[in-house]
């Protein structure tokens, strides 16, 4: 019965998705060998790697709650078991089913850029015009390497290069034998990845899409990726990349920041983004995004309130009170309001250039820039937002100044991509992260990811569980 159940799986593994971008981009299947003949059924069939970016699941909400729950920053006013245990209290349980469900979909992800990368590098370049082969790969190479760097912080030992606890790199279309993987190496994780980002700028098209990525947004996540790794060199490495983003005129900072959400997809500064057609009911679960923080169901803790307060300019559009309709009665409610649209904008903020500029401050402090220098990009997004600017004389040391910048991401980023746990974690007091202020339950680093998934464990013998 087992192996019945994992053949579906397996099925569905190597198969595409539904139809959520009609209007949008062609239909696509990449379940039949020859589907992709040429550069025009290739062009279709990448669709089927974005397809799963869509309203409900990884990619959507709980792609930020997750996070900021974690980090102490959110609580559930109805207290859910998964939000107040699995998730506050750091107290994952292998068989739940929203950890097993963003493994699932970020393999079949995974999967359909591996069928596309090799049906695709089989064909002769005669069927493509000129280096559009190679950017077309370069497309599906950066998604996947933006699935596997999901996968490797949300069940790997990403803060340790010297562990065994990566994830299992499936680099080939599903098999059996690429199904009965076991982890590789956190090292081996990373050098992968980049590999696949490292690809997607050298060939990447430049920007034509928000809903699609191009050269620009693979230096972007690749640089974020690099912070998590943490190497010295990886460090001016960001520096050199953000640069390199900040001068592109492919993005550009919105003059203020409330543009930012009230343009929505239009937006300037959105660098990638996924895509839902149809607006649903605030109240609707589906997608997630609008039911948990639209309505206010999740909300905010005095942590996050002493972070971040309406001293800053920021506050106003970040949570507020709205009134909507409730049947033919309108109401009041507390909602993020970064996520409460109502003229059919409804984007994840995946990468945006604001975040380039907190990236760029974290490294340059971390290579010990002058402290006049890293303020430049933290004071250029608080002036921005009408906030008065940072002055050197208020900070000790670049550790002080590390703090401040943690804080700084918390007013500019909060729920908007979960990137703040991830900076919870490298930030240091001595040897003390970041994360234990924010969240007493924090004891051990085994804590700071997400177990393999049970049904995993129970199909795969070659996959090994982390300490529980």
């Amino acid at each position: 019965m087992k192996y019945i159940i994992f053949c579906i799986l397996l099925a569905i593994l190597s198969g595409g998705c539904d139809t959520w971008l009609d209007n949008e981009m062609p239909k696509h299947n990449l379940i039949a060998e020859n589907a992709i003949t040429n550069e025009r059924t290739a062009e279709t069939a990448l669709n089927g790697i974005y397809s799963f970016l869509h309203g409900f699941g990884a990619l959507s909400a709980y792609y930020i709650s997750d996070n900021e729950f974690r980090c102490g920053l959110l609580y559930d006013q109805y207290n859910g078991t998964f939000e107040v245990e699995d998730l506050s209290m750091l107290r994952q349980r292998e068989e739940e089913t929203r950890i097993y469900t963003p493994w699932f979909q970020m393999y079949q992800m995974i999967n359909a850029a591996n069928n596309f990368i090799y049906n695709v590098e089989k064909l002769p370049e005669d069927v493509f015009a000129a280096g559009r082969k190679e950017e077309l790969l370069a497309e599906a190479r950066c998604m996947r390497g933006f699935a596997l760097g999901f996968l490797l912080r949300r069940y790997g030992y990403f803060w340790d290069l010297n562990s065994d606890l990566g994830i299992p790199l499936r680099l080939e279309p599903a098999s059996l034998s690429n199904n009965f993987m076991g982890r590789s190496s956190v090292k081996e994780c990373y050098k992968q990845i980049f590999e696949d980002f490292d690809y997607a700028i050298q060939f990447g098209p430049r920007y034509y899409s928000k809903f699609r990525t191009c050269a620009t947004t693979a230096k972007a996540f690749k640089a974020d990726l690099l912070l998590s790794r943490g190497e010295t060199a990886d460090y001016e490495e960001v520096v050199r990349l953000c640069d390199e983003i900040l001068a592109s005129d492919e993005f550009q900072l919105e003059k203020t920041y409330g543009d930012i959400f009230s343009r929505g997809y239009n937006s300037t500064e959105l660098m990638f983004t996924r895509h839902i057609k149809t607006l649903p009911e605030l109240d609707d679960n589906n997608p997630s995004l609008l039911r948990l923080f639209g309505t206010g169901i999740y909300k905010p803790s005095d942590m996050f309130l002493e972070i971040f307060n309406k001293e800053d300019a920021r506050f106003a559009f970040t949570l507020d009170t709205v009134k909507i309709m409730h049947g033919i009665s309108e109401v009041e409610k507390e909602a993020w309001v970064k996520h409460y649209v109502a003229d059919g904008n409804c984007p994840m903020y995946y990468m945006r250039l604001g975040q380039v500029l907190l990236m760029k401050a974290e490294a340059m402090a971390r290579l010990s820039y002058p402290i006049k220098d890293i303020l430049v990009p933290l004071n250029t997004l608080r002036e921005r937002a009408g906030n008065l600017p940072l002055h050197e004389e208020n900070y000790w040391d670049h550790s002080d100044l590390l703090l401040e910048i943690f804080n700084e991401n918390v007013k500019e980023l909060s729920m908007e991509n979960g990137a703040i746990y991830f900076l919870a974690i490298r930030i240091k007091s001595g040897n003390v992260r970041k994360l234990k202020e924010l969240n007493p339950y924090y004891e051990d680093d085994s804590q700071l990811c997400f177990p393999i998934p049970k049904m995993e464990l129970d199909f795969n013998p070659n996959v090994v569980q982390k300490p529980l």
